[in-house]
């Protein structure tokens, strides 16, 4: 019974998603994109997804528009080939660590693991410098980071554990 509440809730949500729906602001809400089951390896387009909403959710600003295509033209067999990136330059406004955590509870709730706690390194004057944290979800791991340079930087660097394997890589794939 209780599976059958649910399964039902699950339906509905993705119903409305799938159909939309008005916020009142004139503008229809993006479709929800339903998480795939199963304990096989995530779809690249489902950490694509994982990337740019999380970072919406967590309100840090738009990836920069040709580090998130880098890997599109990466050659075949090289570690560029196996990633995904993501990354966040604050301009006009500063982006804070309070959005950076924010990001990283967001890819929490989105079943990402964090590994460890975050490493956080502080400056002279005892404010945070960089934050580093690696999250892992089936067959992916990420490096999810923060600078405190010029207004704050967030990068997210996914990269398909099986891919980096395949080709004996064992290092980041970009940044």
């Amino acid at each position: 019974m209780r599976r059958t509440k649910w399964a039902a809730a699950a339906a509905a949500v993705i119903a409305l998603g799938a159909a939309g729906c008005d916020t009142g602001t004139g503008a229809a809400a993006a479709p929800l994109s339903p998480r795939p089951t199963g304990t096989g390896p995530l779809t690249r387009q489902v950490v694509r997804a994982d990337l740019d909403t999380a970072a919406a959710d967590a309100e840090v600003p738009a990836s920069e528009p040709e580090y998130s295509g880098l890997n599109e033209d990466a050659p075949a067999g090289t570690p560029r080939s196996c990633g995904l990136g993501y990354k966040a330059v604050g301009r006009q406004t500063a982006i804070a660590t309070e959005r950076y955590d924010a990001l990283v509870r967001e890819l929490r709730e989105r079943d990402w693991r964090q590994r460890q706690e975050p490493v956080r390194h502080k400056d002279r004057t005892g404010g945070i410098y960089d934050i580093r944290v690696i999250l892992q979800q089936r067959g992916w791991t990420m490096v999810a980071e923060y600078s405190g340079s010029m207004k704050g930087i967030v990068t997210l660097l996914a990269y398909d554990d099986a891919c980096m394997k395949q080709i004996g890589a064992s290092v980041r794939p970009i940044g």
